[in-house]
């Protein structure tokens, strides 16, 4: 069966010049990849130019009562992008606020024992932020509606010190020794509350409930053209937290055996997986096909709702595909566990980006 090394958190992601790769335990203080000597090659550009190619992630996907959905934040150096987007499971019906940010020193922290991060302006707020020392990851938003979409109101929290909370660090080379990606990963009980209100005068609001939350951030130095495929599958089974993170991606390492950022989160514990291949040869909106060749992960996604959001600021062009839906199929553990289930729901994610 397909094993990955778990290492102890390095002191950097770099050093002497050169990215630290593997497989990590736990998290590091602070997440940060800058200060890699000549990332694209024998030109001799400073390093303080090669650090503005780096791109920044903060994802924050939730699965409580009957909504579903994911908070994002990017920060490409000269603009940043905010989306929140959820469904409700019952009727997918979908919601979604995007807003474009212009440039900032930083948008996406890179401390995370204590920090935050947030979007603000007249009509939309949001805001996460975290305290380990505090035991506490907090999400707020507060999102102004129009004609078509209503205002949207949510509250989420979560602790570290759950017995169900589990993380994992990765940092592979993208897809050259010379440059890196890493991802940091985790899964986390989540309670909280949304509450909707329409131009009608109508309010529907989920009180407070219980669920789970996939807390997720990356750095990589871009190429100028990347693409890829990922999906996460979030719940609960058996009375214990499940989450999954599978992605194939043009920026992988040559060594996709060796160096990739794909796990599986089940009962605090985190496995490793193999690479795996995604396809959907019928279209995006049909049945995506994941699998590896270890045997570990053999899944179905069934897509129930697209949300495209299509970014073009200046030189930056990106297109993000965020597909709401179910999973159904197999994974094994690294101890053996065979775990099975038939509707989970998830988020999968197909996406362009130039430079």
């Amino acid at each position: 069966m397909y094993t990955r090394d778990l290492q102890e958190i390095p002191p950097s992601f770099v050093l002497n010049g050169r990215p630290v790769f593997g497989t990590f335990r736990g998290h590091p203080r602070r997440f940060d990849i800058r200060g890699v000597y000549r990332p694209y090659g024998v030109i001799p550009l400073p390093t303080f130019i090669t650090n503005l190619r780096i791109k920044s992630r903060l994802i924050f996907s939730f699965n409580i009562g009957e909504y579903i959905g994911r908070i994002s934040f990017i920060d490409a150096k000269i603009a940043g992008f905010s989306e929140v987007v959820f469904w409700n499971k019952n009727t997918s019906q979908r919601f979604a606020y995007h807003s474009l940010m212009g440039p900032r020193k930083r948008l996406i922290p890179h401390n995370l024992e204590a920090a935050s991060t947030s979007n603000y302006s007249k009509r939309r707020y949001t805001r996460i932020s975290w305290n380990r020392e505090q035991n506490r990851l907090s999400v707020i938003f507060d999102l102004k509606g129009d004609s078509v979409r209503p205002s949207a109101r949510g509250a989420f929290s979560a602790v570290f010190n759950d017995s169900q909370f589990a993380e994992l660090t990765s940092v592979r080379p993208n897809p050259t020794l010379r440059r890196s990606y890493a991802s940091y990963s985790s899964v986390l009980p989540l309670h909280g509350s949304l509450t909707l209100a329409y131009n009608s005068g109508e309010t529907k609001t989920m009180s407070e409930s219980d669920g789970v939350c996939s807390f997720d951030m990356t750095r990589t130095y871009m190429k100028f053209r990347s693409h890829g495929k990922s999906v996460l599958g979030f719940g609960e089974i058996n009375g214990k937290k499940i989450a999954f993170k599978l992605a194939s991606e043009s920026h992988e390492s040559v060594d996709t055996d060796k160096y990739n950022c794909n796990v599986l989160f089940y009962d605090g514990k985190p496995t490793p997986l193999p690479p795996v291949v995604i396809s959907h040869y019928s279209g995006m909106d049909k049945k995506w096909i994941i699998q590896d060749t270890e045997n570990m992960v053999d899944l179905v996604f069934t897509p129930v709702s697209i949300c495209v959001n299509n970014v073009n600021a200046l030189i930056v062009r990106s297109v993000y595909h965020t597909i709401y839906g179910s999973f159904e199929g197999t994974l094994i553990t690294a101890s053996g566990e065979k775990v099975s289930f038939k509707s989970l729901a998830g988020i999968s994610e197909n996406y362009l980006i130039r430079l």
